[in-house]
């Protein structure tokens, strides 16, 4: 086996923290122990690779390690430890299974290897800790498994705009260049689309009803220009997470959320101190409709405390069904003849998360609120989209301030 070109771009990007989600087959386990092995190995380093199980590590990284290490100076195996020295380096392969067995003293450089099947703690808990006095590496691959498990934020936290010390990339079995594409044919074939799209195009996948189904961040995702006069934005009033999504309007009619502003335990007022302050040309803003009626924190309406501060306020008399905001919503990522009518900037994390996470209540067929973190931002992004482009044409109910 060789490095393929996506291998050596992985290996020589100089970010202490890596992400790799890729699909099977693709050569994790040998990208991750080279990677491991890269530097000058110095007497009294550790270097692990750590996989779910111990088992997993015998059968899988074992015979790899020794393979790599098979003709490197002053080699020394102990099969029984999983572990190889070198001039005074070890090398060792670590099952995940019981975490507290996983604490010691210093670690230098480390692979968690299909992370998103570990048990949650393994990383914040356990190893980040030793590799603090080191300023050791870190390196998590593996194939995604749905978005609970912790590996989908971290591979959000090297998406572009997110933590510089950290970087992520997403491949496909096919990018690994070991698997021919009439054997990714032939899997699609004879798989669950759901499946098939997690195991070998490396998509994280959920196994409901995802409410914005037409959202892909391969085909959304994109960077900003700079807004026009014809911007706006939407805005979901919750006192736990308040989010106000900010769109522009190319000429074409798609539309692009270039930005999002996120308070935590806030109110209305705070949110729009913080909009005129960042964007002291905004007009228009589409808010919950329940704002007409009650405030988070006052006796005045949501909707009064944003005229009070310049805004123009365009909600429904009474909120749209949550069915006509996921059709519109779902119509503007993309129509019956695969128009792309919105995109977003990768720096939206929180209106990323939502349209990837958020899921349909099984039994009505709306939004299920049951993750009191998650659909503010989608609230927020959907309340301004079915207004301005409902899939209705009845606009009977709408009201401007």
């Amino acid at each position: 086996m060789q490095l393929t070109p996506v291998m050596e771009e992985i290996m020589r990007s100089p970010q202490r923290f890596k992400c790799v989600v890729a699909g099977r087959r693709f050569g994790k386990t040998w990208l991750a122990l080279l990677w491991l092995l890269t530097g000058k190995l110095k007497s009294g380093e550790r270097r692990w690779i750590v996989m779910p199980t111990y088992r997993q590590g015998k059968l899988v990284a074992l015979p790899i390690l020794k393979q790599i290490t098979r003709n490197l100076p002053s080699v020394k195996v102990n099969e029984s430890d999983l572990s190889v020295t070198v001039s005074g380096a070890e090398i060792a392969i670590k099952g995940s299974e019981d975490p507290s067995k996983l604490r010691g003293s210093h670690l230098n450089k480390v692979v968690l290897d299909e992370y998103a099947y570990m048990k949650k703690g393994v990383w914040e808990e356990v190893i980040f800790p030793m590799m603090t006095t080191t300023r050791g590496k870190a390196l998590f691959i593996g194939t995604p498994d749905g978005f609970n498990n912790g590996f989908y934020d971290l591979f959000l936290k090297g998406q572009e705009g997110g933590d510089p010390d950290w970087k992520s990339w997403q491949f496909t079995s096919i990018d690994g260049g070991w698997i021919p594409k009439d054997e990714i044919d032939r899997a699609r074939r004879n798989m669950d689309e759901r499946i098939f799209k997690q195991e070998f195009m490396a998509s994280f996948e959920s196994a409901q009803n995802r409410v914005a189904y037409n959202f892909d961040r391969h085909t959304h995702l994109k960077g900003d220009a700079e807004p026009s006069m014809n911007f706006w934005c939407g805005m979901d009033f919750n006192v736990s997470k308040m989010v106000g999504t900010l769109a522009y309007e190319y000429s074409d009619s798609t539309i692009h959320y270039f930005d999002e502003i996120v308070l935590l335990n806030s109110n209305t007022e705070e949110m729009a101190k913080a909009l005129r302050e960042k964007y002291p040309k905004l007009k228009y803003i589409y808010p919950d409709p329940a704002g007409s009626a009650r405030s988070t924190t006052s006796n005045r309406s949501d909707h009064a405390i944003l005229k009070e501060y310049g805004f123009i306020v365009k909600a429904h008399k009474r909120h749209p069904s949550h069915r006509d905001r996921i059709n519109a919503l779902n119509r503007k990522l993309k129509d019956a003849e695969g128009s792309i009518g919105m995109t977003v900037s990768p720096k939206c994390k929180e209106l990323i998360k939502d349209l990837e996470q958020c899921q349909r209540d099984m039994k009505t067929g709306g939004i299920d609120k049951s993750d009191m973190e998650r659909t503010h931002a989608l609230d927020a992004c959907s309340y301004a989209i079915e207004y301005k482009y409902p899939v209705t044409v009845s606009r009977a109910y709408s009201v401007q301030w």
